[in-house]
């Protein structure tokens, strides 16, 4: 008992800094996104700060040396225009020198909600 009243305190520790990277992950993500546009002349959507993106989820990662992919689902509102929208996209960084740079943000789906 003894023992795992000691393990217990590290596990909560642990599982915290886990959801902090991934958070940190997204609002350095957000960041990224403003000044950048998704989708062509029919559907599309330009980051304009971050107040417009209300929620950002990562789906799936993949990752290597140079290049990471970002799966990710987002809820998009912005205050000029009416409505929520949900869309899915991809997004590409590129390692330059040593930080990584959004290099494209690929529109998967996109579609008013309210």
């Amino acid at each position: 008992m003894k023992i795992f009243s000691l393990f217990v305190p590290l596990i909560i520790a642990i599982a915290g800094l886990g959801n902090a990277n991934q958070e940190s992950e997204v609002d350095r993500m957000k960041s990224d996104l403003v000044g950048k546009g998704m989708g062509g002349r029919e559907k599309c959507w330009y980051f304009q700060s971050t107040d417009q993106i209300k929620e950002c989820i990562i789906q799936n990662k993949t990752e290597d040396a140079q290049k990471r992919v970002y799966s990710i689902s987002l809820e998009l509102q912005d205050s000029r225009v009416p409505g929520k929208y949900k869309a899915d996209a991809q997004v590409v960084y590129e390692k330059v020198g040593n930080e990584w740079k959004v290099k494209h943000v690929g529109l998967i789906s996109i579609e008013k909600i309210e």
